[in-house]
């Protein structure tokens, strides 16, 4: 359809002007509004967003697209997370100021524009619904920075270098200066491609790099719990979000963690005092890719974003939502829709994870079988941080050969760095739906170790699918995941030390004929940093050096996998 469109400049207190996209309906106003802002030029949403903004505008919407500050066509510095809490209130409140607008402004968007949306509430923003979809928003420590201690090398690359950098270049005016800077990204994608920028001790470097990507890889060298770690994240601000949202994510997006905890935060608020009660879409995707195939495994044509559980893409889910937050349409009677991949259904809940859930521990036996009686004794193995483990699929997000997704584990495992454990063949379907978590025991010649978990389903021809994942540093299990407060010491050497290590969740059925199989290993790279089996005093790496891991079995030493199942 034809839309009227205008382009108009949102004028901040500082002067600052940023670059709006304003899409009518037909007719004549007033009507309510939905923004989105981001900083990855809002013209692309014009013609391949997350949802189709001419649909949002059929439906009776005035509809803002607007570059953030510094970005595109939007003037000033680009200040990433620190600038948005005051522009966002501010660009809200021009929105709603508007004579084409109601007063009534909703704002909706992925990724970096899931921040802006908190952000905006931070600064006091009178946003009247959010739908915020694949977010790192709650904290820097559950997959943003930070997972288990141990910095997201890996995505932080990604996002700075190649999301961010480029038109930071761009925007240069002197040609000197410019190709100064487009030297730096080129040694900095040398760097990438040679493996260099992200092997061990990587961190401890300081190498002439753009400035955003030393503005990203100087946050992975402060302290946890450093305030600038939490520059613009809710942490325990959940108060700021008394607003209805509409949730959404993926079981192999990199912000899964923070997804469903914000969720589980707004929906405790909601009990508790009375605030609007959040509603959760979670499909089996990615942070890039809402299809229903990822990674070779084809998930089913109802687990794309363009149709769902047969009731609408997700655009239609975002103009109910949008119509029942801001024009008292009734909603769908489920809060939660969850992808159960596997059975390849979505799944209707009250609540996730589901209140029948039941706890399941899965013991791991010295013999590499996961059983209720677990062989008893110990299994080493060599970790050598000058060899990592490659990132082999899983909910990341990273450069080149490195996708997300269920990715087959058999060349990983193969590695004598990894052990596996595994069921008989199931008798019968078991189906997991919620958290997930190990606990690992083990002694180390070092004086660190980042344990690496993953869930996989292994399949009768022999392919071992990874479903969930996640890592510890030994140095960082006292710090607290969302705040990043607490005590970081080193291991002593030779010591048995307990591992809980969080999967963050899943949903997914492991049918009959098919194993559970849980894999350990020593690093993932270039995911994660990769650990040096060394810690200082403070917690602060140490030089590589190679270490032998001895992991403990039953007894007093019970290593394990907890899930939670259901039945279907």
């Amino acid at each position: 359809m034809r839309l009227r469109r205008r382009e108009e400049k949102c004028v901040l207190g500082d002067g600052t002007r940023l670059h709006t996209v304003l899409l009518l309906p037909e007719g004549e106003g007033p009507w309510p509004a939905l923004l989105l802002r981001h900083p990855y030029d809002v013209a692309g949403d014009e013609v391949a967003g997350m949802v189709d903004v001419a649909r949002l505008t059929a439906a009776g919407y005035l509809v803002a697209l607007q570059d953030v500050r510094g970005r595109f066509g939007s003037d000033g510095a680009f200040d990433p997370c620190a600038q948005e809490a005051a522009d966002g209130a501010e660009a809200v409140a021009w929105l709603a100021a508007r004579a084409e607008c109601t007063g009534a402004v909703g704002m909706w968007g992925g990724s970096y524009a899931s921040d802006t949306q908190y952000a905006a509430l931070l600064g006091g923003a009178e946003v009247k619904a959010v739908a915020p979809a694949i977010s790192p928003a709650l904290s820097a420590f559950d997959g943003f920075r930070f997972r288990g201690g141990v910095p997201e090398i890996g995505s932080t690359l990604a996002w700075t270098h190649y999301a961010i950098a480029p038109h930071e270049i761009a925007r240069v005016p002197d040609a000197d200066r410019r190709a100064a800077r487009q030297e730096r990204w080129e040694a900095t994608e040398r760097a990438i491609a040679d493996g260099s920028a992200y092997r061990a001790g990587a961190l401890s470097e300081r190498p002439d790099v753009e400035p955003i990507v030393a503005w990203g890889l100087d946050r992975l060298r402060a302290p946890l719990d450093a305030a600038i770690q939490r520059v613009g994240k809710i942490g325990d601000r959940i108060g700021a979000v008394a607003v209805p949202a509409l949730v959404i994510g993926g079981w192999f997006d990199v912000f899964l963690g923070s997804t469903l905890e914000l969720h589980r935060r707004l929906a405790e608020a909601a009990r508790t005092t009375g605030s609007p009660a959040p509603r959760l879409i979670i499909g089996p995707w990615s942070h890039a890719s809402m299809g229903s195939e990822i990674a070779g495994v084809d998930f089913g044509p109802t687990a794309a974003a363009d149709h769902l559980w047969g009731d609408g893409d997700l655009t239609t889910q975002h103009v109910r939502w949008f119509d029942g937050a801001l024009r008292g349409a009734p909603l769908p009677d489920a809060p939660v829709q969850v992808f159960v991949m596997g059975a390849n259904r979505w799944l209707a809940l009250e609540e996730f994870p589901p209140p029948s859930a039941r706890t399941v521990e899965l013991l791991l036996g010295a013999d590499g079988a996961i059983s209720t009686t677990p062989a008893a004794g110990d299994r080493t193995l060599v970790s050598d941080p000058h060899d990592p483990v490659p990132t082999q699929g899983g909910a990341v997000l990273l450069f080149g050969g490195f996708d997300a997704g269920p990715a087959d584990q058999r060349v990983i495992e193969a590695r004598p760095d990894v052990m596996t454990w595994r069921t008989e063949p199931l008798t019968a379907d078991v189906t997991v739906v919620g958290a997930v978590r190990a606990v690992v025991h083990l002694s180390t010649t070092g004086t660190d170790a980042d344990v690496v978990v993953r869930l996989c389903d292994e399949h009768p021809d022999g392919t071992v699918r990874v479903i969930a994942d996640g890592v510890q540093r030994g140095s960082a299990r006292g710090v607290d995941s969302v705040t990043g407060r607490g005590e970081r010491r080193p291991l002593t050497p030779g010591r048995d030390e307990e591992f809980e290590v969080d999967l963050w969740a899943t949903a997914h059925t492991f049918s009959r004929g098919h194993r559970l199989r849980v894999d350990i290993a020593q690093s993932s790279s270039p995911r994660w940093e990769v650990g040096t089996n060394s810690c200082g005093p403070a917690g602060e790496p140490g030089e590589p050096q190679v270490a032998t891991w001895t992991i403990r079995h039953g007894g007093a030493h019970p290593t394990r996998l907890i899930v939670q199942t259901v039945d279907l």
